[in-house]
């Protein structure tokens, strides 16, 4: 396609505007080549200039075509131009005319608004004259509900509007001539005496209608906070008259009852939690929710506070608990270790007695040569921590129920609040019920409010609306506490040591029963399971982890360790006697066999009761009886730390299981594989293989030697011990039978011989104990199965073959070509 003359010029023009590629002068060595750089040069800025020129010459007819066009604009701009400058002044004068009609209508508005607040002003201050004129005339008449009417609508008015100097100039008059602030203080104060009174008059007339009546009163004059001064002082005053029947109760000579003073405690807190539960709707739906506890608890519970220290303090003195306690921590532990070092003697006397000789019931001892020492006496020092506990445990129940009760409305409702709310809707409108003849005048209640200097900006007094924590602020609370770490805390852990003592001294050891048993047991967990009780009926978490603690190490060192000092007592004892043979080895054998066997039996069957005694008493249902939900982890928590001496059972047993079998069993282990082999040969042809069945030799001499040994332990041994020893016997002799089987020689028949007799002994094993015993000769059985393979397979080959079919193999490659290589022919 030919190209136009325009594009032509601008390809032409294009391609000059290239540069030339101009020699580089870093490279020039010679005159000619300078010289031609020079021409070069030269020519391409003469191709510049040319370009340059047409560019120019372009351009004029495009500049002189712009310069015509913006001359033509020229009478069209000054032309806006004018008629801006006219729009302009028009606009100014419209604007200055319009400020001056704003500014006019802003004085305006600030003129009608100061109208307004001045009739404003001028309306509530005859509204106020008018309220405290009326008012002055309700109080003269003592019509007290028109005189509470116009008493709100003066207090509805604004502060600052009573307080002005406008008011103080209109509102007095010749009859009222102070200002309507203090006008309307001093009429409200004798509504407050006045309102008193009539309360207190109705309260003591039992006229619960009109004592309702002045209750509503306090709070809509603005005596709030006195009106609910009020009504604490007639509270207190239900709760002293509670005071008179303990006081008498306390002086009647009932105290003989065990738990008299827990049960006055409990009464005390069964009135307050009545008086709570119903008059707590009526005053918060008065005086707002959060006010009972705030404006009426505090009395109540300084009344509790004053009646529980006086049970608290006619208990200690009627109960002799100082003297008691002085006698516990004076008291020295000391049976415990006399009853170890006499172990030998003690056992000697008791066994071949059925029954529980050494008991007190049964009028003679074989302990009778160890005195009781003296010290408390344990049941008075049970009768103290039962009632003592008692008191704890309603504390407890009172305090939760005052957070139940006096908490905020979502913490209420968590707590079961809800279900009460119908009942406190009805409640609420009813009067005021079970009113008591007052013993102390409550005017002098409100003497302090009357004469006191009051805001005049306050029309009431404001109480704070979160809960507050009455029971852990309680001084009953606090002395509760205080008497549970000083005495509860000491006498407990005296109970429980003291008993287990008392328990060893008469323990008496019953070889009649299968498997043997001792007295030890079944009387110490009786204490154990009581004293848990008893902590977690407290109710209280510092005396659950105190004792915890006190619980565990009593267990440890006065039961478990007693026991184990018991039988390592008895070996030093009879140690000697051990060492040569005769009657009194044998004798020391039996003693020795029989002591550990029941101490051992005590030990296991010790680990299975304090599992299920901490079942029993750590169950959540149980312990959300006794604690609050927010408590209730860590509760279970301690009552669970106890599962330590579970472990703590289970490991001196183990030990001291392995001193029996050391000393008694592993000494005759040896003679029995000896015995059992005793001229027994597995290299057999037909004729001695039927002869070596037919006499069976290795199961009648194994099942002899077996019931030889272990005959004394089947019977007395517990379930559980007699599985550990027989556990412990068969590791003992395992290694030795491989030993022996490793040392003998076999031919086919007695490979097949010897794997019966394997198979007799398990099987005859098996029916003594619960144990694996298949498992446990796996490594044997694994022996006699390469013994019998066919001789012709390569060891490499028969061990994988082995894997592959799922033999898992206990006997390594080495051992199974040393195996192979007992097999004759």
């Amino acid at each position: 396609m030919a190209q136009s003359p325009s594009q032509t010029d601008e390809v032409s023009g294009a391609a000059a505007t290239v540069p030339p590629k101009l020699a580089d002068i870093t490279k020039l060595t010679s005159r000619s080549a300078v010289v031609q750089a020079l021409s070069d040069l030269s020519t391409y800025s003469a191709s510049l200039d040319n370009e340059l020129f047409s560019l120019f010459e372009e351009s004029e007819p495009v500049v002189a075509d712009a310069r015509r066009s913006i001359s033509s604009l020229a009478p069209q701009v000054q032309l806006i131009q004018e008629e801006a400058d006219v729009l302009d002044r028009r606009l100014q004068t419209s604007a200055s005319v319009a400020k001056r009609i704003s500014e006019r209508v802003r004085l305006l508005d600030e003129e009608r608004k100061r109208i307004a607040l001045a009739t404003e002003w001028a309306v509530r201050v005859a509204e106020l004259k008018s309220s405290l004129s009326l008012l002055a005339s309700a109080v003269e008449h003592r019509d007290w509900d028109m005189a509470t009417m116009h008493c709100r609508r003066a207090l509805a008015i604004d502060p600052a509007i009573r307080s002005s100097q406008f008011a103080a100039a209109v509102v007095p008059t010749t009859d009222l001539p102070e200002p309507p602030e203090t006008i309307l203080l001093e009429l409200r104060k004798a509504m407050l005496t006045a309102f008193t009174d009539a309360f207190i008059r109705s309260t003591q007339n039992k006229d619960e209608k009109e004592a309702s009546r002045f209750f509503k009163l306090f709070p809509q004059v603005g005596w709030k906070k006195e009106g609910l001064e009020v009504y604490s002082s007639f509270a207190r005053s239900m709760v002293r008259e509670k005071g008179r029947s303990i006081s008498d109760s306390l002086g009647s000579g009932k105290a003989q009852h065990p738990t008299h003073f827990a049960l006055l405690l409990t009464s005390l807190f069964e009135h307050l939690a009545m008086l709570i539960d119903m008059h707590q709707p009526v005053v918060d739906r008065h005086y707002g929710v959060g006010n009972f506890g705030h404006g009426v608890m505090p009395g109540l519970q300084e009344e509790c506070d004053r009646l529980g220290h006086r049970i608290m303090d006619s208990w200690r003195e009627d109960r002799n608990v100082r003297r008691r306690l002085d006698e516990v921590q004076a008291y020295r532990f000391t049976g415990a270790v006399v009853a170890s070092k006499t172990q030998q003697s003690t056992f000697k006397a008791s066994f071949g007695v059925p029954g529980r000789s050494a008991s007190p019931a049964a009028g003679s001892t074989a302990n009778s040569s160890f005195d009781e020492p003296a010290g408390p006496d344990g049941r008075e020092v049970d009768r103290i921590l039962t009632e003592l506990a008692a008191m704890s445990s309603r504390w407890g129940l009172y305090r939760r129920f005052l957070q139940s009760r006096l908490a905020s409305e979502h913490d209420a409702a968590e707590g079961g609040k809800n279900t009460l709310e119908d009942e406190r809707a009805a409640q609420a409108d009813e009067p005021l019920r079970d009113f008591r003849r007052t013993s102390v005048d409550r005017r002098s209640s409100i003497a302090s409010s009357i004469n006191a200097p009051h805001d005049t900006n306050a029309t009431e007094d404001a109480l704070p609306t979160e809960p507050v924590d009455h029971a852990a602020l309680s001084k009953l609370g606090q002395e509760v506490l205080e008497t549970m770490q000083t005495i509860y805390i000491p006498m407990e852990t005296w109970y429980l040591r003291n008993s287990l003592e008392k328990a060893f001294r008469i323990d008496q050891p019953d070889t009649t029963s299968r498997p043997y048993t001792s007295s030890i047991l079944d009387d110490a967990f009786y204490v154990i399971r009581t004293v848990l009780g008893r902590i977690l009926s407290t109710s209280s978490l510092t005396t659950l982890n105190d004792m915890v603690r006190a619980v565990k190490t009593a267990v440890e060192q006065d039961y478990i360790e007693v026991i184990v000092r018991k039988m390592e007592t008895l070996w030093r004892n009879i140690s000697s006697s051990m060492t040569v043979d005769g009657p009194r080895k044998d004798a020391a054998s039996r003693e020795m066999r029989t002591v550990f066997i029941t101490y051992l039996n005590v030990l296991d069957v010790s680990s299975t009761y304090m599992s299920r005694v901490l079942a029993e008493v750590g169950h959540e249902q149980a312990l959300a009886r006794l604690f609050e939900p927010v408590e209730m982890d860590e509760a279970s928590a301690g009552i669970n730390s106890l599962s330590q001496l579970v472990n703590r059972f289970r490991s001196s047993l183990r030990t001291e299981i392995e001193h029996l079998f050391t000393q008694l069993t592993v000494p005759r282990l040896r003679g029995l594989l000896l015995e059992t082999y005793r001229d027994v040969s597995y290299v057999l042809d037909d004729e001695s293989y039927s002869d070596a069945e037919a006499r069976d030799l290795v199961r009648r001499r194994f099942v002899k030697a077996w019931d030889l040994v272990f005959h004394h332990f089947r019977g007395p041994f517990t379930e559980g011990n007699f599985t550990t020893y027989v556990g412990m016997a068969l590791d003992a002799l395992l290694k030795s039978w491989e030993s022996l089987v490793k040392g003998m020689r076999f031919t086919e028949l007695g490979a097949l011989k010897f794997d019966k007799d394997l198979r007799a002994v398990i099987a005859f094993l098996s029916g003594q104990t619960e144990l694996p015993i298949r498992d446990r000769f796996t490594r044997l059985q694994q022996i006699s199965y390469v013994l019998n393979l066919d001789g012709a397979d390569d060891e490499g080959d028969l061990y994988q073959n082995a894997v592959a079919s799922g033999i898992s193999w206990r006997l390594s490659m080495s051992e199974v070509k040393n195996v192979r290589s007992l097999r004759l022919g």
